[in-house]
């Protein structure tokens, strides 16, 4: 060591003390060294735990992420369920209401096609007395009543339905007029204050205008 030469001892003193110096330098930078392998063993430590940190927040984002995802699909599909079912229920409701309606028309329809061909074998005669009884017929809680003119249910039977029917159209049933069912003509002229007409101008008319000239008292007569 060059600075030794300065010091004013002997050759073996300055030996001694250039060892003793370069042992001290040695120790510490032995020392020095293993310190610095600490710090690194420590900063890789903290740098793996950094990582890891890092990787676990990244994870957990993902998987909230996936979980927020799965349940907006979860709920999306649940509310596409619900609708598609609501939807199928009220198709049902409408079926079964249909379905109802029908049943009841057609009940009524038979019952009243029923009592028409009990009153006259003529199928056109027959056709419109079924109309009018049809309009006197509801059905409730699954048995057939007679209304009035307004359709309010009555506790008139369907055997008083039919005399009203009788006296109300009798020129429309079988052996209610004069000389064997065929009465006398008077052609577009009032009789006693009743229209004439033949079957075969009436069964010519249009149905609404039938109902009405029903409805107004006209007379029919056989040809």
């Amino acid at each position: 060591m060059d600075f030794l030469e300065d010091i004013d001892v002997d050759d073996e003193k300055k030996q001694a003390i250039s060892q003793k110096i370069e042992s001290l330098v040695e120790e510490k930078t032995g020392s020095l060294l293993q310190s610095i392998k600490k710090l690194e063993a420590k900063r890789d430590e903290l740098l793996e735990e950094k990582v890891a940190r890092e990787s676990a927040r990244r994870e957990a984002e993902e998987a909230a992420k996936r979980e927020a995802e799965e349940k907006a699909k979860a709920s999306n599909d649940y509310k596409q369920l619900f609708e598609s079912q609501q939807r199928e229920a009220d198709n049902l409701k409408k079926q079964l209401n249909e379905l109802n309606m029908n049943i009841k028309r057609q009940t009524i329809v038979n019952t009243a096609s029923k009592i028409a061909a009990g009153l006259t074998k003529d199928t056109a005669r027959a056709k419109l007395l079924q109309e009018q009884i049809s309009q006197r017929l509801t059905l409730v809680e699954e048995e057939i009543r007679v209304t009035d003119e307004n359709g309010n249910p009555t506790v008139s039977s369907l055997d008083d339905l039919t005399t009203q029917i009788k006296t109300n159209f009798p020129f429309l049933v079988d052996g209610s007029q004069a000389n064997g069912g065929g009465a006398a003509r008077t052609q577009g002229s009032a009789e006693g204050g009743r229209k004439e007409i033949s079957r075969s101008d009436f069964d010519n008319m249009k149905q609404g205008d039938r109902a009405k000239y029903i409805k107004e008292g006209g007379k029919v007569i056989d040809d």
